[in-house]
């Protein structure tokens, strides 16, 4: 049986947001998933329940991330998610407000190079819900480091993309099933009243 997200133990955590990955993300106007993010927030903050933003961004030099890496020798290619420059920005649909937390990671997993297991336990959460991109990369390792560490995971299925369609499809309905709950951007909005 599912259990139901508990609004009062909840973080909505919105990984990745930022101008450089929305503009290289296929389908992600098509299928709404800004809007559908920025309305789990608005239901969020109006519940007063914690929003944390996640972002990726790196120095110039690249001196904080993996070298000889396949993942990060294309972002170095590409020079995408450069601290202070407009493409690691968070999109202006998610932009958070100035009493959210906005944490900054140099690899995929934002329990690694970020305090957010802290910030969690900071806030009294055991449910975390989380929306943004990538549904096969953040997503998936945020959902894999928080079931491990006991939290109850929820991914909102419509608040989601990734790079490619078919790596979106393949995680959200055979991978994160298996370590999460995957349910409608409705239900999460439903709990968040």
């Amino acid at each position: 049986m599912k259990p139901r997200i508990d609004a009062k133990r909840t973080a909505v955590l919105v990984l990745d947001v930022q101008n450089d990955l929305v503009k290289i993300t296929p389908r992600i106007r098509e299928n709404r998933v800004l809007e559908n993010i920025a309305a789990v927030i608005a239901a969020a903050r109006r519940r007063r329940v914690p929003v944390i933003h996640i972002t990726a961004s790196v120095r110039a030099d690249f001196l904080d991330i993996p070298r000889d890496n396949p993942l990060w020798d294309g972002l170095r290619k590409s020079r995408q998610l450069i601290l202070g420059t407009k493409g690691a920005a968070i999109h202006p649909k998610v932009r958070p407000l100035k009493n959210e937390l906005v944490l900054n990671k140099t690899c995929v997993d934002p329990f690694l190079t970020t305090n957010l297991g802290q910030a969690l336990q900071n806030h009294d959460v055991n449910t975390v819900v989380l929306t943004g991109l990538w549904t096969n990369w953040v997503v998936e390792a945020t959902a894999r480091h928080a079931s491990d560490m006991g939290y109850r995971v929820f991914i909102a299925r419509e608040c989601v993309a990734s790079n490619t369609a078919e790596n979106h499809e393949f995680a959200i309905n055979h991978i994160l099933p298996t370590i999460c709950y995957v349910v409608g951007v409705k239900e999460v909005l439903s709990a968040l009243k």
